[in-house]
């Protein structure tokens, strides 16, 4: 890893263009469903809405390390980390956006390297609407005298020492990460290839990360804004575990004032998959309002 080198990097602004049905694709494959969300999965609802997770789309097609001078990148040895997303303003149902992708930082964590990535979103108008940060640990690449922490980084939350206020519970589909690769863009093998999976020291593919983020995304919106993404400000996680397409995602939620800590974990096995994480809201509700059949059943 050649810090110097990979941050002094400045690419092409990445192009990214879509319609309704990405959008549309991109909610189904974050478990939008059309009888609570049809906002989100029906282009001629009168209040239609592009859900703001949709972000990682163009994010995730200008964060690319394949070739960035200074980045050893090695596919198969790669993990998703931490992600934050800020969105300034909400997506428009379709348009032209533009991406300015940045490294600006690699950690030494010893057992690998932290890459830290920055990508800024901009409409057609040149407005900027949203901002993103990519975690990426490479294993293997670590112990080459870098700095363990950095000032850019964007800080998980600590998770209050009571019993959460709400509690969602969605079961995933089989077809989860099939489904979710179109509508993302991240066409990794890893989430769909056995044989690439098995290389990988996965058993089996596993669902995105980016995935249980826009889970987590609409339950905190469902349960603490009224379904409504016009209140979504930020998110931040840290990915613990991978899950698996099938499982059941429970996301334990905390509000501290417009600020709902949360985490999520498997059903199946008791582990975390996201922890440490939160939304920061523009207006939250002073009482949560879970889709019934999303009430946990602890």
């Amino acid at each position: 890893m050649d810090k110097k080198t990979a941050c002094a990097h400045v690419p092409e602004p990445s192009e990214f263009e879509y319609t309704t049905r990405d959008a549309i694709i991109y909610a189904l494959g974050v478990g939008a469903r059309a009888k609570e969300d049809l906002s989100y999965v029906y282009e001629n609802d009168e209040d239609f809405k592009v859900l703001p997770s949709f972000i990682v789309a163009p994010g995730f097609q200008a964060h690319t390390l394949m070739d960035w001078p200074g980045v050893e990148f090695d596919l198969q040895k790669v993990l998703h980390g931490e992600q934050y997303i800020e969105v300034l303003h909400p997506l428009p149902a379709e348009g032209k956006l533009k991406s300015e992708a940045r490294v600006v930082d690699i950690l030494d964590k010893g057992s690998g390297a932290l890459i830290l990535g920055n990508v800024t979103t901009f409409d057609e108008n040149g407005r900027k609407v949203a901002i993103q940060q990519f975690s990426t640990f490479q294993t293997g690449s670590g112990n080459f005298g870098g700095d363990r922490t950095s000032p850019h980084e964007f800080k998980a939350a600590t998770v209050p020492d009571r019993a959460p206020d709400a509690v969602i519970e969605q079961k995933t589909s089989v077809d989860q990460a099939a489904l979710y690769r179109l509508g993302s863009g991240d066409m990794n093998p890893l989430h769909v290839d056995p044989q690439f999976a098995k290389m990988s020291g996965f058993k089996t593919p596993i669902l995105h990360g980016l995935c249980s983020l826009g889970f987590a995304t609409r339950h905190v919106i469902a349960a603490w804004a009224g379904n409504d993404s016009n209140k979504f400000k930020a998110i931040k996680v840290r990915f613990s575990s991978p899950v698996l397409p099938g499982q059941t995602l429970i996301t334990e939620t905390w509000k501290t004032g417009n600020r709902i800590v949360f985490q999520m974990k498997v059903k199946e096995t008791g582990k975390v998959v996201i922890s440490n994480a939160y939304v920061d809201l523009l207006e939250a509700s002073e009482l949560p309002t879970v889709p019934v059949d999303l009430i946990a059943k602890l």
